[in-house]
């Protein structure tokens, strides 16, 4: 990525779908539909146990854990250990704030 000339900003490159980095909001639209439901369900409910995560899509606790562990690797969840049982939490970052360059605020001086 080049250097931004004076008065520009630039923005990190955000991390793909697939990749294991911070996860955006706009990420969970690259997931299949039963992922994004539940992710999106998820970051309403600011985390659930996965007893709770079993009972949301009705699939059996295997199934779910294996749904968690996929969106773990994935970068998508964490898990909070310290409660028990563990709570599987959304890991989404968010976006950056855009900041107005200088010389514009002068212009509008």
């Amino acid at each position: 990525m080049p250097n931004p000339t004076p008065g520009e900003f630039s923005m990190p490159p955000l991390s793909s779908p697939g990749s294991p980095g911070p996860k955006t909001m706009t990420d969970l639209l690259a997931l299949a539909d039963p992922e994004r439901t539940l992710m999106t369900w998820l970051v309403r409910q600011r985390g659930a146990t996965l007893t709770d995560i079993a009972a949301y899509t009705q699939t059996p606790p295997d199934l779910a854990q294996a749904t968690v562990d996929s969106l773990m690797a994935a970068g998508f969840l964490k898990v909070d250990d310290t409660m028990t049982p563990a709570i599987f939490r959304p890991h989404l970052v968010s976006r950056q704030t855009r900041r107005v360059p200088d010389h514009i605020w002068h212009c509008l001086e």
